[in-house]
């Protein structure tokens, strides 16, 4: 069966009942730096650039990010998640609140470092900056399921959300010892599950919907895919049934989004803007955000869908780890043509 795609209308609509949703985030957090510098000359000591600093940048990162999308989407979020006794985690937390998230279940973890993604970007005076490095610091020991604060928080926060965001970058707080308590405890809630997983999608089990890049989905599936759509169809159904999820939104770069739904075909969605990426920094967390509002709201996966793609598509021409607001959607739903086109099924 075919599914069907959403009209001008029928976006707008869901647009203006994405705000006010309060939503669980379960996520790794990290600030993410981004430190701005002209090109002076090539330095005399080693074959390397010299830079004038023009200015540094401190943003949310990783899950934090997510959050902050949805904090722009109007959404509410309730962060759970640990940062270290550190600088760099009072500062990530104070940008959260800024920004009206609920940072009291985030907690300061003796042992551990607040992680930190700082990026060198450079160019001279005219042109436009360039990351020419990126350096990692942080993180520490795995979260132990029976020692910290996080499932007391989850079980305490589900039932106060109308769902729950994870947000998983691998940093230790979400493993084999951990998913399965955090699944049960919004499962006990009656809440549903958005999932954003780096590298353990097939342990999210019964997720309302999961959003993996291409890769991430070879990644869990242990099979290659590629650009064929034929193939795309069946392993993104398979990945559907095998970790019992309602949605799978595979996003697949420039070549824009496929939707995995029960019982009906796969639906391909055009990427949306133009090729002139400035930045892919934090683009995975503003579709997760997007669709978990939409979803929430009462859209269906593939309206949700064609509203992440947009986010996704404006996002990526803005620098640094940016977000998509509702007006900023309004805007790419009233002037989009391609509204009109068919979408291309397998």
């Amino acid at each position: 069966m075919r599914a069907q795609r959403a009209t001008r209308d029928q976006l707008l609509k869901a647009i203006d009942r994405m705000g006010g949703a309060s939503v669980l985030v379960v996520a790794d957090l990290v600030l993410d730096e981004f430190e701005y510098g002209e090109i002076d000359r090539v330095s005399r000591e080693a074959p390397v650039l010299i830079l004038n600093h023009r200015r540094t940048d401190r943003l949310p990162g990783g899950g934090a990010n997510a959050a902050n999308n949805l904090a722009a989407l109007d959404g509410r979020p309730v962060v759970v998640g640990r940062v270290g006794k550190d600088e760099a985690g009072d500062h990530l937390i104070a940008l959260l609140q800024e920004r009206g998230a609920d940072t009291t279940r985030v907690w300061r973890e003796t042992g551990y470092a607040t992680p930190v993604k700082r990026r060198v970007l450079a160019g001279s005076a005219h042109s436009v900056m360039q990351q020419i490095v990126r350096i990692d610091r942080g993180g520490g020991p795995a979260v132990k399921a029976d020692r910290s604060p996080l499932l007391p928080s989850v079980r305490e926060a589900a039932v106060h959300v109308r769902g729950a965001l994870i947000s998983d970058y691998s940093l230790g707080m979400l493993h084999p010892g951990t998913i399965g308590p955090v699944l049960d405890a919004m499962r006990a809630a009656g809440r549903p599950l958005y999932v954003d997983s780096r590298s353990q999608l097939g342990l999210f089990k019964g997720a309302a919907a999961a959003t993996p890049n291409l890769q991430e989905a070879e990644a869990a599936l242990g099979d290659r895919v590629g650009e064929n759509l034929d193939a795309l169809a069946r392993a993104g159904s398979l990945l559907r049934e095998t970790i019992d999820a309602g949605t799978i939104v595979v996003t697949r770069g420039s070549q824009g989004m496929s939707v995995f739904c029960p019982d009906t075909d796969p639906v391909h969605l055009r990427v949306y803007g133009t090729d002139e990426v400035a930045d892919v920094t934090g683009a995975g967390d503003t579709v997760i955000g997007v669709l978990t509002l939409a979803m929430l709201g009462g859209a269906g996966p593939v309206e949700a869908a064609m509203l992440a793609n947009y986010a996704g598509g404006i996002v990526v021409t803005k620098r640094g780890t940016a977000t998509v607001g509702r007006d900023e959607l309004r805007h790419a739903v009233r002037s989009d043509p391609t509204l009109d086109l068919p979408a291309r099924r397998a």
